[in-house]
């Protein structure tokens, strides 16, 4: 019935988008099988796949469930347990003319069809590529567990390799540079010669009886001893070009020589590549007609909150068929549900608009409470974006389609030529609206069309708020900020790491301490965060800590060290720190909280200068009158000092004399991200361990159904939004060490056992079912608990 269900639903958009909503399952056409995804961002998470493809339908199937009891495909803010929705699916568009007829490719469709597709079918060359310029720059962490590299990777502006070039090797496991000698470098996937390889027998490595320890050669009559089939128990051989790497005549990621000088951008880099070439497989319309476009796609997120809400996105259209493109127009087509997954049909309170200053298309909810706005800003491109023709559209289900010809003429805006920006969607009349946003033309540099061979990159980014305008994280204030963060080549502002932290419980109360010269996630501490650029740090002496032993380096080692290079001895700016703030949360969640969920408790800052306010520095707090039974979350950040920037204004009069203003500008001091060492500073307060007969509690007592007893009115049965009566539990308190819990009927029936051994946390849970796993009726109920100090009876009502 499911199976005729689905095959019924497939070719309707309507009810496609019917089935959609809900509990977060899909009934969808199906991806290709070797399709992977990852979960992008920080402060805003998002889903991708390697048919790029972003949101619930990055998955073939249902989106992992985390804190909200569905799967979301955008969340923002992340970590806050508000639970907003903010998409279902969305994808990039490319359409021109070739040979005089209109094509157009399309990630995602209403239909669920997918017209990109990696190359090659589920092999393990097939990958959603990552780095980081945090990472230890000798793993690579693309493996599991990360293996250790021979050479430095991955170091923007930095020449890995030596070549005297720098950052020309992409993230893609293929020799893009062209450096790579099967002679020397044919070494497989781990880089390791044959002789300092492991072998899964332990049997070290012997050129006659022993030459391929790790069975990871590329030997086509040879048979696996390590990996034999899961179901007949035989030995396979190792013909598969993928799987086994060394001596396979082919560059594979790991090796010398390949993605060695790829130069990471953000906290977290995300590369990946498809060709819109892939037919005849599930999930590509049988009447799709390639283009003949390959994308590479990459994608930036950094902790700090001076990217809050932004996840730009990099994608490289490339050429590879055999016919010229002209007229190109890029675009996007995202339907984006906005809501509190709490509340039935939030997507269908949906209203979408576009601000054309800042070239952003968005949606937003301004029903639901807590619901924050989505948009699309486009970055940059080949020609000056003032130049470009824009079509902003939103549309019901089922207007769009796949029709080639008719998405060619929505990207054009031939469909609607007296309105290419259409007017908002008013959010007193909203629906479960789709936006449409497109750009272009592009013709190449010459004019003449997009040429085989030729690269158009496109730089856009998805980009949240707290509300539309307003406010210093507004969608229109982040807006503004992704355009500054690409105006700077992606380059991040000096910021002072946050501290290592750790954080003790003890009775009612929670001991913080920090490391003020150690960063929690590793690396150079606070207190050594050079900013080249701080016109304000630069103007203290040489003997002050800011300007004292610059950290000069020269020539190549310039890159190793953050490119701090000095002339004649002397480094501009200097060394940042001012202080350490600390923050709280009490939200319930297992995920971090976000960063609006803190409170700030206290923060110290140096004495005796000019900023801040002089209270000096500590490291040690010690919060008290807090409740047992409750989660809290510490965070230490640090922060640094302002900086200065002069802006010149040219002012010229009739006479075309020119005179200048200079107007000087202070900008605050850049702070850490809560995030990280919020996971250090995570407490389940508990209730302290009985070391006497007679101390042991039920709470609550009497438990009534009535009553609410989530995470939002002091309890712990989950958050209000997703709770289910499977959730239903009282705690047993101040436990002894070691002891035995027996619940019986007034009748003396024995309802449940439950054993409880923990020297540290004298608590225990009680799903209030029975042994059987029924529901308890109402009635007052019997509990004893055993353990060396003797025997206690107690009990406790349920009132249904």
């Amino acid at each position: 019935m499911v199976a005729v269900l689905t095959v019924c639903l497939a070719g309707s958009p309507q009810a496609f988008e019917k089935i959609k909503k809900g509990d977060g399952s899909l009934l969808k056409t199906t991806q290709v099988s070797w399709g992977k995804r990852v979960k992008q961002g920080f402060s805003m998470q998002v889903w991708m796949n390697n048919q790029l493809v972003m949101g619930i339908t990055a998955f073939d199937g249902p989106v992992p469930i985390e804190d909200c009891g569905v799967g979301i495909g955008l969340e923002y803010p992340a970590g806050s347990g508000s639970c907003i929705e903010h998409l279902f699916g969305a994808g990039p568009v490319i359409g021109g003319i070739v040979n005089g007829v209109r094509r157009v490719s399309q990630a995602y469709t209403e239909n669920g069809n997918e017209m990109f597709a990696p190359l090659r079918k589920d092999t393990l060359r097939d990958r959603i590529w990552y780095t980081s310029v945090n990472d230890d720059l000798l793993l690579d962490f693309n493996f599991d567990p990360p293996r250790l590299l021979k050479q430095p990777v991955n170091r923007k502006n930095c020449d890995d390799d030596g070549d005297g070039l720098v950052d020309e090797d992409e993230l893609d496991g293929m020799d893009n540079d062209g450096d790579w000698n099967p002679l020397t470098d044919d070494l497989g996937a781990d880089g390791l010669p044959d002789s300092l390889e492991a072998g899964c027998d332990g049997k070290p490595y012997d050129p006659v009886t022993n030459p391929d320890p790790a069975e990871d050669n590329y030997e086509t009559q040879v048979r696996d001893k390590c990996r034999p089939d899961p179901n007949t128990g035989a030995l396979p051989f190792k013909r598969d070009k993928n799987r086994y790497t060394q001596r396979n005549g082919m560059a594979d990621h790991g090796e010398p020589h390949v993605d060695e000088d790829y130069g990471a951008v953000s906290d977290r880099d995300y590369y990946t590549a498809c060709t819109d070439t892939v037919t005849g497989v599930p999930g590509v319309p049988s009447s799709h007609v390639p283009m003949g476009v390959k994308v590479f796609m990459k994608t930036y997120a950094w902790r700090g909150s001076f990217a809050d809400g932004i996840i730009p996105i990099d994608y490289y259209f490339v050429n590879v068929g055999r016919h010229i493109i002209k007229d190109v127009y890029v675009g996007m087509n995202a339907d984006e549900d906005v809501g509190p997954v709490s509340i039935p049909a939030y997507y269908a309170n949906n209203y979408a608009c576009y601000i054309p200053e800042l070239r952003t298309a968005y949606i937003h909810n301004a029903k639901d409470r807590g619901s924050t706005p989505l948009g699309i800003t486009v970055l940059g491109t080949p020609r000056p974006l003032p130049e470009l023709k824009y079509v902003f559209q939103w549309y019901d289900g089922g207007e769009l389609g796949e029709l080639d010809s008719t998405v060619y003429s929505w990207m054009n805006g031939e469909r609607f030529p007296n309105q290419l920006i259409k007017a908002c969607k008013p959010p007193e009349t909203p629906a479960d609206s789709r936006l449409f946003f497109s750009f272009g033309p592009f013709n190449g540099d010459d004019g003449n069309g997009f040429k085989p061979g030729d690269t158009l990159k496109i730089s856009m980014a998805l980009v949240g708020g707290d509300g539309v305008e307003g406010t210093e994280h507004s969608l229109r204030a982040n807006a503004e900020k992704a355009l500054r963060l690409f105006s700077s080549g992606f380059q991040s502002p000096a910021i002072p790491p946050s501290p290592k932290l750790v954080a003790t419980p003890g009775f009612k109360k929670v001991t913080v301490n920090w490391f003020p010269h150690q960063a929690a996630l590793g690396g150079e501490g606070p207190y050594e965060t050079w900013d080249d650029s701080n016109k304000i740090a630069e103007e203290y002496p040489d003997t002050s800590f800011r300007r004292r032993n610059p950290p000069c380096v020269t020539g190549s080692a310039a890159c190793a060290s953050g490119s701090h290079i000095c002339t004649n001895g002397m480094l501009p700016g200097g060394r940042i720190i001012e202080g350490f703030r600390l923050y709280r949360s009490e939200d319930p969640g297992n995920n971090t909280p976000n960063a609006k969920n803190f409170t700030l408790l206290k923060q110290y800052d140096l004495a005796n200068d000019n900023f801040e306010f002089n209270v000096g520095i500590e490291s040690t707090f010690v919060d008290t009158n807090l409740v047992r039974g409750k989660r809290y979350w510490y965070s230490v950040t640090s922060f640094g000092i302002p900086n200065r920037t002069v802006n010149t204004t040219p002012h010229t009069d009739t006479s075309g004399n020119t005179t200048y203003s200079y107007d000087t500008l202070i900008t605050p001091g850049s702070e850490s991200s809560i995030s990280e060492n919020a996971l250090d500073g995570k407490i389940d307060l508990p209730f302290s361990v009985g070391e006497k007969v007679g101390e042991v509690l039920v709470v609550p007592n009497p438990y009534r159904v009535d009553h609410d007893y989530t995470y939002e009115t002091g309890g712990w049965e989950g958050r209000t939004n997703v709770w289910t009566e499977n959730q239903r539990l009282v705690k047993f308190i101040h436990l002894p060490v070691k002891c035995t819990i027996r619940i019986f009927t007034l009748a003396g029936d024995e309802v449940a056992t439950l054993e409880h051994n923990d020297p540290v946390r004298g608590e225990m849970q009680w799903n209030l079912l029975s042994k059987s796993n029924r529901a308890l009726a109402s009635g007052v109920y019997i509990f004893t608990v055993e353990s060396d100090l003797g025997k206690q009876i107690g009990k406790f009502v349920l009132a249904r």
